[in-house]
């Protein structure tokens, strides 16, 4: 087991003058570096690593009006350059990554419009512009229900992500239900005044060990239950100590199992352990039930704290793509018990952004009707059809094939896509 993420959460004084930026965050990331290393070192004492330091942040546009107080031109050019600014003084506090969730669009239905897309467009070009960001758009949620044309525009920026380098799109995701200080990228964001920090583990591994060696379900369920509360103990612990500490709230741990593209640190891998005959197999969806019930229902799990099928990170599941051993439908059968929902899921470079915009309506649909936080971060791969070899030179990505999907043609022009209807409720 590792830690995927230390993520702090922090509002930035996004358009405020470039000095005063400057000035309030060598402020806070001063303080949160001091915070990490403490952290760190308690972790390392018992054997934990520690992979990567992160920032979240409250929305881009969060209504300030500051944000109106200029044309829309002369702001993006404000908040490229203050993202700029922001990148340089995480480097040097040894921030690994930084997320500010563009929008929380569900929240904006009404007055969702011109302003909103032109910022929207803009989201490939934060993106493409600097090495540390991630973004998310939060489409939906069960209070203020389905925000279409952020869906909409959605899909528009995933297919500009993915050309000319689709590895854009690892920084990308849309959202549905996804709470605050959820510590996963890219989904990550924060409202609150003061600091906070939450964790994202990487512990795969712990539910390939319990699987291989228990001797029916009940024991696997059972002995993995009790392995998940130990490690909330032991992390809470030393959580609560370095928060009190240094004054920073602990939010808390998000208990998805998160892999690495490893054999044995592969969800997968668990799968077959259980002897289901590869990930994807009929019956398997009680796999995702047992992971999904294990989780500790303690007062400090937060975020998704599912089951977290993210293709290409994970070895065994990348390579039962490459098998055709299963699709989108399968992800999304597995996210209606829980999951983090479509992850880094390679697609034809063809795809629409009618294709798209459904496949994330169907995602969207599935979080609303059983009030589960779920994301999408899909990949389309440029001159690459389904069946053909992705492989992406990075740590954290196995080898896999393009996914085949369920096509759909661009001659409707009386459907919900190229509708003029701005949201749905009733879910």
């Amino acid at each position: 087991m590792k830690v995927r993420a230390i993520t702090i959460g922090q509002k930035v004084p996004y358009l405020a003058e470039d000095k005063e930026l400057e000035n309030y965050m060598e402020q806070k990331l001063q303080r949160f570096s001091s915070f990490n290393n403490d952290l760190i070192q308690k972790l390392n004492n018992i054997g934990i690593e520690v992979q990567t330091k992160r920032l979240c942040s409250q929305p881009i546009l969060s209504y300030d009006p500051q944000f109106y107080s200029k044309n829309l031109n002369e702001t993006l050019t404000r908040i490229h350059d203050q993202l700029g600014i922001l990148e340089n003084i995480l480097s040097k506090y040894d921030f690994d990554y930084f997320a500010s969730c563009t929008v929380i669009a569900d929240e904006q239905i009404q007055k969702y419009g011109i302003y909103e897309k032109l910022l929207l467009n803009e989201i490939p070009n934060f993106i493409k512009r600097r090495e540390k960001f991630f973004t998310s758009v939060q489409v939906a949620s069960k209070e203020n229900g389905l925000n279409l044309s952020a869906l909409r525009s959605s899909a528009k920026i995933i297919k500009a992500l993915s050309q000319p380098d689709p590895f854009h799109n690892l920084n990308f995701c849309v959202s549905s239900n996804v709470p605050p200080d959820t510590p996963f990228f890219p989904a990550a964001y924060h409202l609150s005044e003061g600091a906070s920090f939450g964790l994202a583990l990487e512990m795969a591994d712990e539910v390939v060990r319990i699987f291989e060696s228990s001797k029916s379900f009940e024991d696997a369920h059972e002995r993995l239950g009790v392995r998940f509360n130990e490690i909330y103990d032991f992390l809470l612990n030393i959580c609560e100590e370095v928060a009190t500490k240094n004054g920073i709230e602990f939010k808390g741990i998000d208990f998805s199992p998160a892999p690495y593209p490893t054999a044995e640190k592969s969800i997968g891998t668990a799968f077959e352990k259980l002897n289901f005959e590869y990930f994807g197999a009929p019956g398997s969806l009680i796999g995702v039930a047992m992971i999904k019930n294990a989780i500790p229902k303690r007062k400090k799990v937060i975020g998704f704290s599912g089951f977290m099928p993210s293709v290409l990170e994970d070895y065994t599941i990348a390579n039962s793509l490459s098998e055709n051993n299963f699709n989108l439908d399968t992800l999304l059968l597995y996210a209606t018990i829980c999951g983090t929902g479509l992850d880094c899921v390679p697609l034809p470079g063809n795809i629409s952004e009618r294709e798209l915009f459904y496949i994330l309506l169907d995602l969207c649909t599935i979080s609303l009707r059983l009030n589960k936080p779920l994301t999408a971060r899909l990949m389309p791969i440029p001159d690459r059809n389904a069946g053909d070899i992705v492989d992406f030179d990075f740590e954290y990505f196995a080898s896999s094939k393009v996914m085949d999907f369920r096509r759909l043609s661009d001659t409707n022009e009386d459907d919900l896509f190229s509708s003029k209807e701005k949201s749905i409720t009733f879910l």
